[in-house]
């Protein structure tokens, strides 16, 4: 006891921060390596195929979400020609090749849940609805605002829409008589934006006729996509942004704090309505807000947190995904001249109303349309990427891989619109493939299947069949600045081409 008590302050002296960082980094080396010895070599998932670095570190995960800018996706078709059709793309998940799988997972009555892992990161919204884990929370939330959806309030919804279109012709009209380019994505964008805003909020943005090169609130849009993986990795960034001085967290996260501050602000308009005894918009309808706020169910309001993320999440997910499908199907139409003239060929037998515009009871029973809607939704896919479920108890074999209860396990959306089995060319612009066969349309899965099918598949199916219906029977356009490169694709949780589409109206009908 006596030589200790001599020794320790004797090599106290001489211990200094130098031997302190190099024993924290020697145990930091060793507690790594025996993670990765773990994963490797004891795991459950060890034996399932797949590139040893994936299997090892997420690190690799991230370097094809965030270094390579949403990669991964591209790379699975790669992996599974290398490993067969169960790989193990993370130290955690699974992806499996075969489409059938889809159907096995995600219909209804599944007992595969969402992983929390993905669902709770990405994006930075964990309390809106395609967030949420809990199956039972999830169906109360859905329920809260279902009949906003149903489809009698579509047909509500089709003059707002229609107005909005309008204005977007006039600015496509205006881009014809001053001879300019018209960023055409960018115009259709504004139609969903100001569309989705009457179902929040009954607000109209006007960015259809906004000048700017690129309005703050499609700016702010483009970076939470631009953001979803990196948030996914770092989930503490939205805890941390949130609690940032408004300077710090615009740096952090451009744009977020910015928008859920302006987000905040239409909760509050619409709390002071219902204060003043306004519990609609104006012209009846009920917004998800209102249903939000004040559940006709009797149960209690969200908190407001709740309230900004499920906001959030329709401004995101209810306005680029449709834009972009109708953006490249004009995009695939200008290209294949053939394939517009037998569409413009079928629009000629619609009667128009007394605005000159298409209703969308006329519309939406046009065949051709149709078929030019789901080829360019599946080429599109603008949700392309994985959306991991858990495996329930039990586990799971696939192709005589066994997978326990609790793996994360996925299919990416692409990967079944591009199966060459399913839809031979699959990169080839082929609306007929649909006319053809009524058997594919199991294969059309951008909008989910299931109790978690996107909630608002109806309005944009609507705004599909209204704008293209509408658009390519008042204007001629030829694409300008806008080639096969400009719509080469990266996954930021929702499809992001590399530059927006463009046309020039050469005449207008």
């Amino acid at each position: 006891m006596g030589i200790a008590a001599e020794l320790l302050p004797a090599l106290a002296r001489e211990i200094t921060i130098y031997h302190i960082v190099g024993a924290l980094s020697l145990a930091l080396l060793l507690y790594s390596a025996s993670i990765v010895i773990y994963r490797l070599c004891f795991h459950p998932l060890r034996k399932i195929p797949g590139p040893w670095l994936a299997a090892a570190t997420s690190w690799y995960e991230f370097y094809q979400d965030v270094i390579l800018g949403g990669h991964y996706v591209k790379e699975y078709p790669v992996l599974h020609a290398r490993y067969g059709p169960v790989v193990r793309v993370s130290p955690d998940r699974i992806h499996i090749g075969d489409p059938k799988f889809f159907h096995e997972v995600y219909s209804s009555g599944s007992k595969y849940l969402k992983d929390p892992n993905f669902f709770q990161t990405s994006g930075g919204i964990s309390e809106a609805l395609p967030a949420l884990v809990n199956p039972e929370y999830h169906k109360r939330r859905r329920k809260m605002i279902n009949s906003l959806f149903s489809l009698k309030s579509i047909e509500d919804l089709a003059p707002i829409v229609l107005g909005v279109i309008q204005r977007a012709l006039k600015r496509a009209v205006d881009a014809h008589d001053k001879k300019k380019p018209l960023d055409i994505q960018q115009l259709y964008t504004g139609v969903t934006i100001d569309t989705i805003m009457r179902v929040l909020c009954d607000k109209q943005l006007y960015l259809i006729e906004s000048e700017e090169e690129e309005p703050p609130f499609m700016a702010t849009l483009r970076t939470f996509s631009e953001n979803f993986f990196f948030m996914k990795h770092f989930p503490m960034l939205a805890t941390l942004s949130a609690q940032m001085p408004s300077s710090w967290s615009e740096r952090l996260l451009p744009g977020d704090a910015q928008f859920r501050r302006k987000v905040t602000e239409w909760i509050e308009e619409r709390e002071a309505k219902h204060a003043q005894g306004v519990q609609a918009a104006e012209d009846g309808r009920k917004t998800i807000l209102d249903m939000l706020l004040q559940p006709e169910d009797g149960s209690a309001p969200l908190s407001k947190a709740s309230v900004v993320d499920e906001t959030y999440s329709f401004c995101f997910a209810g306005t680029h995904t449709t834009s972009l499908t109708i953006s490249m199907a004009t995009y695939y139409l200008l290209r294949h001249p053939v394939k517009l003239e037998k569409l413009q060929e079928e629009l000629k037998s619609v009667k128009k109303n007394r605005e000159g515009l298409m209703e969308y009871r006329d519309v939406c029973k046009l065949p051709y349309l149709t078929a030019v809607i789901k080829e360019s939704l599946r080429l599109s896919s603008p949700v392309p990427g994985v959306i991991p479920r858990v495996v329930p108890a039990g586990g799971l074999t696939w192709a005589g891989n066994y997978l326990p209860a609790g793996t994360s396990v996925s299919i990416a959306i692409r990967t079944v619109h591009d199966n060459p089995d399913l839809f031979p060319e699959p990169e080839s612009f082929i609306p007929e493939r649909w006319l053809e066969s009524e058997d594919l349309d199991h294969w059309l899965v951008v909008f989910g299947k299931g109790s978690r099918a996107c909630i608002g598949l109806n309005v944009a199916w609507m705004e599909l069949y209204l704008c293209l219906a509408n658009f390519f029977s008042h204007l001629d356009m030829s694409l300008y600045d806008t080639d096969e490169q400009s719509v080469q694709w990266d996954d930021c949780g929702n499809a992001m081409i590399h530059r927006h589409v463009k046309v020039t109206v050469e005449k207008v009908r």
